[in-house]
């Protein structure tokens, strides 16, 4: 295809500012940048590794569960399984805030937990698995390219939580609970080697880790230590855009009138509260090991605003889309939204600039 003269002057306009940027850059490097580079390193090293180790382990005691389930049915102990689908749910809580690298491949994602789900299109691809009795169809390479909204959290929650299939689960003898528990099973595996092989990713020696201790590049992800830790920084603040616009405000509507109680995050197995309050344990204590070299007072007041939201959290009531819904509970839920907003607001102003770090643009457009 020809180029035509006023596209090939907008190309050289965009390469002529591209090399004018980099040359900015390299003769006014950022003064912080040593800062920064210990910083990201050491969240990296505290925070989330650590979050990931603690998911792999309960994915894994996951998976062991619905083996024993299935060895034994007829003990009927769906507890176990409940007990350990809640241990992953809440080591996923605490480690979902950061996106950036490994956990943003293959889709892992969105296959450890797809949420929020569209016109309930988790429950028609479970039903679809369920009605196709094909045990080719929980095969690791087939799953890896099947619809996301039939594995992980989300898919494993009906299951276990949906009366239904609860109950099927237990038919002894019977085909439907054979399968159920067959889909089980699978569904836990998958999750299990999604989580170890995020943890592999971040620790082996040509992984995330080690290429932003040497700053090199990783894969398509980042080019460099300082690009690294403005992923990792602006992974902290988009994830009060998930706690706030997507856990709260989908769910509160403009009123308790408009609240939409089933849009809440794991409703059904009564985790909707307790998913918020372990995302902002999360993001606080990430956020202590990022403001280690702030000034002092900036992190008092961090600390202070994160205190006030988790103790608004506190008082939200298990059933927190029920509460929105309801005009006497509601300003307990009112109440977490709104700290939560001002620790948003107050991260991106202060720790970016205290850090010299520069966040995307996705963390800071919007309300």
């Amino acid at each position: 295809m020809q180029t035509t003269p006023l596209l090939r002057l907008a190309a050289e306009v965009k390469d002529g500012a591209k090399a004018n940027a980099k040359a900015s850059a390299k003769a006014a490097p950022n003064p912080k940048a040593a800062q920064a580079a210990r910083a990201v390193l050491a969240v990296v090293d505290r925070s989330i590794i650590p979050s990931y180790r603690t998911l792999a382990e309960a994915a894994d005691a996951q998976e062991k569960a619905w083996t024993a389930f299935a060895a034994n049915r007829a003990a009927g102990n769906i507890e176990s399984l409940k007990a350990a689908y809640n241990t992953t749910a809440d080591a996923w809580a605490r480690a979902q805030l950061v996106k950036t690298g490994p956990l943003s491949l293959f889709l892992r994602y969105e296959r450890f937990a797809y949420w929020p789900e569209a016109r309930n299109v988790t429950q028609r691809m479970l039903d679809a698995l369920i009605a196709s009795n094909d045990p080719k169809e929980l095969a690791p390479q087939t799953l890896i390219r099947d619809s996301v909204a039939a594995q992980g959290l989300t898919a494993l929650e009906r299951l276990l939580y949906d009366g239904n299939n609860a109950a099927q689960l237990l038919k002894v003898p019977g085909k439907p609970g054979e399968w159920r528990t067959q889909i089980g099973q699978g569904i836990a595996r998958n999750m299990s080697s999604i989580a170890k092989d995020v943890v592999s990713d971040w620790t082996a020696p040509d992984g995330v880790r080690a290429a932003i201790a040497a700053n090199k590049s990783w894969k398509t992800i980042f080019d460099d230590t300082p690009e690294a830790a403005s992923l990792l920084l602006t992974d902290l603040v988009s994830a009060f855009r998930l706690m706030h616009d997507v856990k709260l405000l989908a769910v509160m509507g403009a009123s308790a009138d408009v609240a939409r109680p089933r849009v809440a995050e794991s409703w059904r197995s009564g985790r909707s509260q307790r998913n918020l309050k372990l995302n902002l344990e999360s993001a606080q204590a990430m956020t202590r090991v990022w403001a280690e070299t702030v000034p002092a007072a900036h992190r008092t007041k961090l600390d202070s605003l994160y205190s006030t939201a988790l103790k608004a959290m506190d008082a939200v009531p298990a059933d927190l889309g029920e509460a929105a819904a309801d005009p006497k509970r509601r300003a307990l839920v009112e109440a977490a939204r709104a700290g939560i907003k001002v620790v948003q607001v107050d991260i991106a102003a202060v720790l970016p600039a205290d850090l010299g770090i520069t966040l995307g643009f996705n963390s800071l457009d919007g309300d």
